[in-house]
């Protein structure tokens, strides 16, 4: 039986003065949800947690606090952490083994520069782009990321809202603490990424009820043929057998103790470590919890290219296949038909010692780029980083531990604002380098060893020498 319990908080009422305005506590309140537009898990039998009058003013206070203090992804990551305990930071942060796909990620962003074309007046760039028929103010989408709900009650619907406020697109996860059909009701378009999982018959079933519910493309994961050594949850207690028992609570009461105000939204939002995009995936018909979603081993079932052929054949829209490091895959699923590809190694949190994905991207981009149109993933933090990407050959990029970030910060309106950071060091960027649009971008605006620049042609140099 799961733990029952009756948490009452008394206060006395106490004269109450209005808040001193804050130059972002508009924006904080605007951006949040109504109420009746944010579902909340059933609370177990007995929990009584009332809220106390001065507890939403402040909250709101605090929250314009830390959006103050975030200037960059950095400031992000650093306000999250504060904001988190240290199982759940370490989860959304964190990467596999010794985390050296991870760092790489990053190091790879860093080995390229930037060529600015001088003595050029960019008053306005564009940013505008179109990925797979779908128009986007920058090239920048959310990431299928896993557990947001237990980073945030907002979780998966703030930043779907997020997303649409900046004009793009999010892609939802399986692993979702929010299920498919109520983040497709969240305005905007959205993607859904499928897992494939033991049983096959649940994973087709999860891609109908996705087309049903009205995603705009589904994103095929390959790269999951068994869950990544994460050392870090393991040693957080984060692991497979984990569930809302006497047990894990006393276990991890300690270290949660020390962020009160996440453990405050934890218990009001209903504990929620289940999936309920999983009801389908288990014998009893119960969903999933969230560790329990990556457990492989002898009754799983790795991805296939039999069931990207699968997903091809029933799946209407367009068909994204994520995890593609190589050439050879790359090519692989043109053959099969996808209409997209995610240069991605899944934010270092799988396979440790996978290359970077910007290393790999320019072969790719020559391989297929035209025959599909090619994204990446892991390590994006930056406008520049946006910007290097899109010159070597990706049409966007996806960002997942940035929003992440910002949802412990301030929920769905800290996805917004380090989304809106991204956007001012992308124009800033631009606006640096002399460049108009996003369409202009090629390899002539990098330089080093990652970037060549090709050998220009006779009838190429005049419109050279003119930029």
């Amino acid at each position: 039986m799961g733990l029952r319990l009756a948490l009452r908080v008394g206060a006395r009422e106490l004269p109450r003065r209005p808040p001193p305005p804050h130059p972002r506590r508009e924006r904080v309140e605007a951006l949040q949800p109504a109420p009746e537009a944010r579902p909340r898990a059933a609370l177990p039998d007995g929990v009584l947690i009332p809220v106390p009058p001065f507890i939403n003013p402040l909250a709101t206070r605090l929250a314009a606090r830390r959006l103050d203090a975030v200037r960059n992804a950095t400031d992000a990551r650093r306000v999250a952490r504060g904001q988190l305990p240290k199982a759940i930071f370490d989860y959304v942060d964190g990467g596999a083994e010794d985390e050296i796909t991870l760092n790489w990620n990053r190091q790879a962003f860093s080995d390229i520069s930037l060529a600015p074309h001088g003595a050029t007046w960019v008053p306005d760039p564009d940013l505008r782009t179109t990925v797979l028929g779908f128009d986007l103010s920058m090239p920048v989408l959310t990431a299928p990321c896993g557990g947001m709900r237990l980073v945030h009650p907002d979780g998966d619907l703030g930043i779907a809202r997020a997303a649409f406020e900046a004009g793009t697109v999010h892609v939802a996860t399986s692993a979702s603490g929010y299920s498919l059909e109520e983040i497709a009701k969240t305005p905007g378009e959205q993607w859904f990424q499928a897992y494939r999982f033991s049983n096959e018959q649940a994973m087709q079933t999860l891609v109908t009820r996705a087309q049903t519910a009205g995603f705009g493309a589904l994103v095929a994961t390959i790269d999951t043929a068994v869950a990544g050594n994460r050392e870090k949850d393991f040693r957080n207690g984060f692991s497979y057998n984990m569930r809302i028992n006497l047990q894990n609570i006393a276990r991890m009461a300690p270290r949660m103790s020390t962020r009160p105000g996440w453990v405050y939204r934890f218990m009001r939002d209903g504990m929620p470590f289940e999936l309920p995009n999983t009801a389908d995936l288990t014998s009893d018909g119960k969903p999933m919890e969230l560790t329990e979603m990556t457990r492989t081993g002898k009754d799983s079932h790795s991805p296939s290219w039999d069931d990207i052929r699968w997903m091809r054949s029933h799946w209407d829209g367009p068909l994204v296949v994520k995890g593609i490091l190589t050439v050879a895959d790359a090519r692989r699923a043109v053959a099969l038909g996808a209409d997209g590809i995610i240069v991605s190694n899944h934010g270092g949190r799988q396979l440790d010692g996978a290359p970077a994905t910007m290393t790999v991207l320019p072969q790719i981009a020559d391989a297929v780029g035209h025959a599909v149109e090619i994204l990446l993933d892991s390590g994006v933090r930056r406008g520049s980083d946006v910007i290097k990407a899109r010159a070597l050959g990706a049409k966007a990029v996806l960002v997942g531990r940035l929003p992440s970030y910002g949802l412990a910060v301030a929920g769905q309106s800290g996805v917004s604002h380090v989304l809106e950071i991204l956007r001012a060091e992308m124009i800033r960027t631009m606006r640096l380098m002399g460049c108009t649009t996003m369409s202009a971008l090629d390899p002539s605006w990098l330089s080093g060893a990652s970037a060549p620049t090709p050998t220009p042609t006779a009838a190429e140099l005049p419109d050279l020498l003119t930029r």
